[in-house]
């Protein structure tokens, strides 16, 4: 009987952790929002900016009345174009939340300017793409 409880007590622990990521929106600011066909992306955080440095921010996914919406796999890219040299790159790792349509990011932008960012997202709405332009202060 007390492997049984040891058992539920497990399995309560690793339910508790898979929570660990969830993110409360309501605390956010947009920073870029893009709307593409029947979805739109928006990029928020705290501030509602991008800053030159390390950055924490969240995507999320909506469909066209306002609710997540689940696009399974998601990409994120950033640069910034540099006059003469290669474009600087913005290291980005994104995790899924376990909210429907919201990944977590952490970046590092190097320089402060205008940044070019691309989404994609393969799953339940097709493959699709974007881009928009952002400013890194």
């Amino acid at each position: 009987m007390k492997s049984l409880y040891a058992i539920l007590l497990a399995f309560i622990f690793v339910l508790a952790g898979c929570n660990s990521d969830k993110v409360d929106l309501s605390s956010l600011k947009p920073a870029a929002t893009k709307t593409v066909g029947k979805l739109t992306i928006v990029l928020l955080n705290k501030s509602g900016e991008l800053m030159q440095g390390q950055n924490e921010f969240v995507i999320q996914f909506r469909d066209d009345q306002g609710q997540p919406a689940d696009v399974g796999d998601v990409q994120l890219g950033s640069n910034m174009s540099m006059p003469g040299m290669s474009p600087m790159s913005g290291d980005a790792e994104l995790t899924p939340t376990g909210q429907t349509g919201v990944y977590k990011v952490t970046s590092n932008f190097a320089m402060s300017g205008a940044w070019h960012f691309t989404v994609s997202w393969s799953g339940p709405y097709g493959h699709g793409h974007t881009s928009f332009n952002n400013s890194v202060r």
